[in-house]
């Protein structure tokens, strides 16, 4: 029962009930590796995903990772589901419901295949309330619908003897019915969902429940009956529901919901002060709740209470904190979008490999029927005339033929399934920049609107602050449209062919030239940055054949990353760090090899195993693209030489580069 109900309190977005200490984390993370059996391990991640979820929503996307590729290896339908119901859920609050309905649509196949109608009914559970924060009406009703009829047919009416886990699940129905209701303002219907719940909740403890029971679910209720009487223009009880709910909240997420209930019905009665208050309250509890969306909505209504005000200094203060806001869950976004691309690259690597197992074991067993049948034939050879030979060889023939197709077609889907990754991955990757273009662009609009007021009034000290605002809207406007141009350029560098010819080189002299090239531009760029560098070059290599614009281009690329590394480091480290770039080829029998050392903070080793890989970066957004050591793996392999990387976490990395002397 506390697993399923795990799965519950996401799908409610209760954002509380977990608050584990670091302690905490530490001792089931002890659990975690001492665990001697799978399964034990698997529901411990359970517990640890939680406790990540508002603290450190990085971790719990790749512990929940991790979980489903593990409910795979134990091949239980059961804790499938419940990986890919926890992944749903962390997409949904992160606001990526792309992710969040990819994954619950996989959950609700893998319930479906159980044929388990508590499980099929808490997946579409996780669909409806993905479809209504979503904003599409329609599939939420249609999901809930579902979810609704499927425990109706197993419910007792009277609640006599009832099933706990069955009765939990439809008075949950009923909450997230009250839910999407509001959020639609079907007020009607969402108070008749939001009564029935919370009379059912009442009515059944003591005979299939608990006063937990009563209390997690009036802790999702408050909210949202005091949302539905504000919509409804009573005021009074909004603020006894928001008050209530404030009261046996458990959580800072949940008192940030109450408490910017309580901003907003201010607002609407003009008390601008009260407005104020409360939704200051909600941003001092954001500090220690990773909970963006309430943090957003207080910003919203800040805004607008000092643009009643006339307070344009505290508009254009929160304004700014808003869009502050939305680039911090914009880039949450996009770490996880990442992670998604890596870990469904994993799922298809473990389908891919379970086709080869069953494509082999087919083969296996022709092989062993082809066996008995070459015996067979053999028998028949030696018995029959030369006509049988004859047939017996066609029908090999035809069998090879037919294994050479199944072959080419294996290859094909697998050709596919990478240009459906690597397109999926440009998409990510552009819509970032497109996102910024348009929202400023948005913001401009309503500038001009309020500069034109503004001069309408004559009042030109305000219309020239504004149009300062909108000039920086411009500027951002302009850098990241030069950050989706660089993208595309870097795909169509990444994508094109070389056609610069091999030609005796000197490596020595193409080193260092790059090295300075690379130094000088970084300070051209940033007069504060400053590092040192040293060479030591094996003067016994002489010139080999390369294509010099390419290499140089790999060493560029490898250069600018080393003094990024140090740079960064030095920004953090004490005095005493010296940052220091190294570059040394050697000859080494008939190959050579350039060394590229930095003594910056190193590669983690989760991603080591990422960094050649297309758009990966550690980068912050807008300053790389992740296709620089892509482009150089596939030039240095056309080379018919290898790159790889050696590092250790803060003390630095060393890429090393092996070409063929001829």
């Amino acid at each position: 029962m506390r697993k399923a109900f795990i799965i519950i309190l996401l799908l409610l977005h209760l954002h509380n009930a977990y608050t584990q200490t670091t302690q905490q984390y530490d001792s089931l993370k002890n659990l975690i590796n001492s665990a001697k059996d799978d399964s034990t391990k698997f529901y411990k991640t359970v517990d640890l995903i939680w406790g990540y979820v508002y603290s450190v929503p990085d971790s719990a996307v790749l512990y929940v990772q991790q979980n489903i590729l593990l409910a795979q290896k134990m091949r239980s339908d059961a804790a499938l589901f419940m990986g890919y119901a926890q992944y749903a859920a962390l997409e949904q609050i992160n606001g990526n419901y792309t992710g969040a309905l990819q994954y619950g649509l996989q959950g609700l196949r893998v319930a479906e295949h159980t044929n388990n109608f508590i499980s099929i009914s808490e997946a579409h559970f996780i669909l409806c309330d993905i479809y209504r924060e979503a904003g599409d009406y329609a599939q939420a009703i249609y999901n809930l619908r579902k979810a609704k009829s499927l425990l109706e047919s197993k419910l007792n009416p009277v609640f006599e003897h009832e099933n706990h886990e069955v009765a939990s699940r439809y008075v949950n129905c009923l909450v997230i019915g009250a839910q999407i209701f509001e959020t639609f303002n079907q007020l009607d219907s969402a108070l008749q969902y939001a009564n029935n719940a919370h009379d059912l909740s009442l009515k059944g403890l003591g005979k299939w429940g608990t006063s937990e029971d009563t209390l997690f679910f009036s802790r999702a209720l408050a909210p949202t009956i005091g949302n539905i009487y504000s919509k409804n223009g009573d005021y009074y009880t909004a603020i006894n529901y928001y008050r209530a709910g404030a009261t046996i909240a458990g959580s800072n997420t949940g008192l940030m919901d109450n408490y910017n209930g309580e901003a907003n019905i201010f607002k609407k009665k003009e008390q601008l002060d009260s407005s104020i208050f409360y939704a200051n309250k909600v941003l001092e509890l954001s500090k220690a709740a990773h909970y963006l969306t309430g943090k957003l909505q207080a910003l919203n209504l800040l805004s607008d209470v000092y643009k009643l005000e006339h307070n344009t200094d505290s508009v254009a203060k929160y304004l700014e904190l808003t869009i502050e806001t939305k680039d911090s869950l914009f880039n949450t976004k996009k770490v996880m979008e990442i992670q998604n691309i890596s870990f469904n690259e994993q799922l298809r690597q473990q389908e891919i490999k379970d086709q080869q197992e069953k494509y082999q074991n087919r083969l296996r067993t022709y092989m062993l029927a082809g066996g008995l049948l070459v015996v067979l034939l053999l028998a028949g050879i030696l018995y029959r005339n030369n006509l049988q030979k004859q047939k017996a060889k066609s029908k090999i023939e035809k069998a090879y033929t037919e294994l050479k197709s199944t072959q080419a077609q294996l290859i094909q889907s697998e050709k596919m399934a990478s240009l459906g990754e690597l397109t999926a991955g440009i998409a990510h990757e552009i819509q970032n920049p497109l996102n910024f273009v348009n929202n400023f662009s948005e913001v401009s609009n309503e500038l001009l609107d309020e500069m034109n007021l503004e001069l309408d009034k004559g009042d030109i000290d305000e219309a020239k602050i504004i149009s300062n605002d909108i000039k920086q809207n411009l500027e951002k406007i302009n850098h990241h449209g030069k950050r989706a141009d660089a993208i595309v350029k870097g795909m169509l560098q990444h994508s094109q062919k070389s056609t610069g010819k091999k030609e005796p080189t000197d490596i020595n002299a193409l080193c260092d030239e790059y090295l300075r090239l690379s130094y000088h531009g970084l300070r051209a760029k940033d007069k504060s940055f400053n590092a040192d560098f040293k060479t030591e070059f094996d003067e016994s290599i002489g010139k080999i054949n390369i294509v010099p614009q390419d290499i140089g281009r790999v060493l560029l690329n490898l250069y600018n990353n080393a003094f990024y590394a140090v740079n960064k480091k030095k920004k953090i480290a004490d005095g005493n760090y010296q940052p220091l770039v190294l570059v040394q080829t050697k000859r080494v029998n008939d190959r050579v090899e350039i060394i590229v050392n930095d003594n910056g903070n190193g590669i983690p080793a989760l991603i080591k195993e990422k960094i050649f890989q297309p758009f990966f970066t550690t980068k912050p957004t807008g300053q790389g693209t992740g296709l620089g050591l892509s482009l150089s793996y596939d030039i240095i392999k056309a080379h018919g030489g290898e790159i790889k990387v050696e590092t250790k976490e803060r003390e630095g990395s060393e890429f090393i580069i092996m070409l063929p002397l001829n």
